[in-house]
């Protein structure tokens, strides 16, 4: 096997943390996001989102796709998430604020069970889970898509109750990882089914 040369190598650790310089990017735009919104600049806080919530996606897809996986970079990438999801929220409120009075119970149900999640974890590993799981995947793109479509064109109730359904799954599965989880364990891609059958193993391995 060819030996790398140490300019090869300086460039492979620096691209490393290119996921984590990603996600620095994404929480510097939400002061910017916020400004927009304070501002009562639509399109520049539309296209800015839409940039912060595609960031999301290329540096989860790099991190996996080329093991550029940390514990640092995944607590990093979910408390930028975090915060723009607050901000997104906050946009919604400011341009199109039907969201919440039309609909307001399913939006502060999810806004509570997720601060809830949030809670819980911070109670009992001190930082955000993390988990990183499947449906949460699932449910963060489905709402990437509502808020797109509901900036750039406008409400689609489908889409809004699609949101909710996958998103207070997510957040259900969380909670229950949450509770049989007893150490932080980020980027659990399998969920709650990865948990169970890890508790089966380990029992079993226990009864042998």
């Amino acid at each position: 096997m060819t030996a790398l040369s140490p300019h090869s190598e300086i460039r492979k650790t620096r691209l490393r943390h290119l996921p984590n310089a990603i996600s620095v990017a994404r929480l510097a735009s939400t002061p910017i996001l916020l400004w927009l919104a304070s501002q009562d600049l639509e399109k520049a806080f539309s296209w800015l989102l839409v940039a912060a919530l595609a960031s999301d996606a290329v540096d989860g897809l790099l991190a996996r796709r080329f093991s550029w996986t940390s514990r640092i970079g995944s607590l990093f990438d979910s408390l930028a998430d975090a915060i723009l999801t607050l901000t997104a929220a906050y946009g919604v409120w400011v341009f199109h604020p039907y969201v919440f009075t039309d609909y307001g119970f399913v939006v502060w149900l999810l806004l509570g069970m997720w601060g809830f999640e949030h809670l819980l974890a911070f109670l009992r590993y001190g930082r955000p889970s993390s988990f990183h799981t499947g449906l949460v995947r699932v449910a963060v793109l489905f709402f990437a898509v509502f808020l797109v479509i509901l900036f750039l064109s406008g409400f689609q109730v489908w889409l809004f109750y699609l949101v909710a359904a996958a998103s207070l799954a997510a957040v259900l599965e969380e909670i229950a990882m949450i509770a049989l989880l007893p150490d932080w364990t980020p980027d659990l891609r399998g969920g709650l089914v990865e948990v169970l059958r890890g508790r089966s193993v380990r029992r079993r391995g226990e009864q042998g």
